[in-house]
């Protein structure tokens, strides 16, 4: 694994660094050791069942940080989303949580961790400690009383000890010179390497993600075309057939009565106009003029300026995106704040658009957050949706809909909607799909 170019001297300072933190992170690491040992003896007995689900979100997040700290020293990035662990679980599921390959990574990194984290630390610690007081306390041997004298590495009673022990002083700053940042690069492969996935593994869990990516993009194609169909049917289409029939009757009544095919001229172009209304606004949901106008901002402004609830627009931190993903972020927006104002009961909404960089690639965020009163939930079925957070059984709000156009792009829904609210909706949009 390269690593970025730095000066000797700030190498081993980051290296050090990052020592320090493994070390401090043994403790949570040996904490997580006892409780799985204690909780082991448990599981014969059906018991234990109850923690594993706890007991498996933590090691998660431990070693998602492990993880996210090893890149981060070795300029490393993460090709891979981790799991995201939350909610209940049946027998079966939980049988098939613990049995993951990703749990089996986990908890090889947690015995590789307990094992070397330590050792690193205090080596971290004791070798520049040792080095500097070594170094630094040997000249003054004299200020020690003969029969107490400076005892290092051993007792320091003469400027012969005195120079042995500066040079043990020195052998130790050499040591961790050469040593730390060794121990350093060890410690952040060997994390890198466990909770990486294998090649196949990865390339067998993207091919399933976006399979279900097409399968969500085919159906949400499937529900425009299907709707589409019904707004020209029902509207533009019986509009239509009623300026015939009015364009008929007009010309019967011109060869008796020209004067009374009048009413029948303005009633057909009254359907007409109702027609042409109806036509621009198929077009118009297929794909809002207004995003070529005035961007993806300019387009939510007009959203939430009518929005019967009022709603605050944060698009600062918004950079461009590819065309359809903007549309998409706008029929996301759209109908979030359809449904905050039918079902929550809201009195304000906060909507906040912002682009996220990261270096696999830039991630469109919609957030809508409103103050009412909670209970939202996304129907089950939807494999891009986050299980939702703090909701109960939830009332009907269209989530779902936003779900399926979310995972057509590769994203997400992640929702968090307790009773008595509030009601977040988060939708991330990779820009890259």
């Amino acid at each position: 694994m390269r690593f970025p170019d730095r000066s000797a001297l700030d190498a081993r300072l980051q290296a050090l660094a990052f020592l320090l933190r493994e070390g401090r992170a043994w403790l949570a690491s040996l904490g997580m050791m006892l409780a799985a040992l204690v909780l082991l003896p448990f599981l014969p007995l059906g018991v234990g069942l109850y923690g594993v689900p706890r007991l498996l979100q933590v090691l998660n997040q431990l070693a998602a940080r492990a993880q996210g700290r090893a890149a981060g020293f070795a300029g490393a990035v993460i090709p891979f989303d981790r799991r995201r662990l939350s909610g209940r679980h049946s027998f079966g599921e939980l049988a098939a949580l613990v049995s993951a390959a990703e749990t089996r990574r986990d908890v090889s990194w947690l015995l590789f961790h307990c094992a070397f984290a330590l050792v690193a630390g205090v080596l971290a610690v004791g070798l520049p400690a040792a080095a500097l007081l070594n170094v630094a306390a040997a000249p003054f041997w004299m200020l020690f009383p003969a029969d107490a004298p400076l005892d290092l590495a051993f007792p320091v009673t003469s400027w012969a000890s005195a120079g042995m022990t500066v040079l043990l002083g020195l052998a130790y700053g050499v040591a961790a010179w050469l040593l730390l940042p060794w121990m350093a690069r060890r410690l952040g492969d060997g994390t890198l390497a466990i909770l990486s996935p294998r090649r196949y593994a990865e390339l067998s869990r993207r091919i399933s993600d976006l399979s279900a990516a097409r399968a969500s993009a085919l159906t949400a194609h499937a529900a425009e075309l299907r709707r589409i169909e019904r707004e020209l049917h029902d509207g533009a289409q019986n509009r239509l057939v009623g300026v015939v029939m009015m364009l008929g009757l007009a010309q019967r009544a011109a060869e008796t009565d020209p004067a009374a095919a009048v009413p029948f001229m303005a009633r057909a172009q009254d359907a007409a106009t109702e027609a042409l209304a109806g036509l621009r606004e198929a077009v118009h949901d297929i794909y809002p003029p207004i995003l070529d106008e005035l961007g993806l901002d300019g387009a939510a402004s007009a959203l939430t300026s009518r929005s019967p609830v009022p709603a605050a627009l944060d698009a600062r931190g918004l950079r461009r995106a590819p065309a359809a993903v903007e549309s998409a972020a706008y029929f996301v927006l759209a109908e979030a704040l359809t449904n905050a104002a039918k079902h929550s009961g809201a009195s304000q909404i906060e909507v906040l658009l912002h682009t996220d960089s990261t270096q696999r690639e830039d991630v469109l965020v919609v957030q809508v957050k409103d103050d009412g009163r909670g209970g939202a939930a996304v129907p089950a079925g939807d494999g891009a949706v986050v299980p939702v957070r703090g909701a109960r059984n939830g009332r009907g709000t269209g989530l779902d809909g936003i779900a399926r156009r979310a995972a057509a792009f590769g994203g997400k829904l992640i929702l968090a909607s307790p009773e008595g609210g509030p009601t977040v909706v988060r939708v991330e949009l990779p820009c890259a799909f």
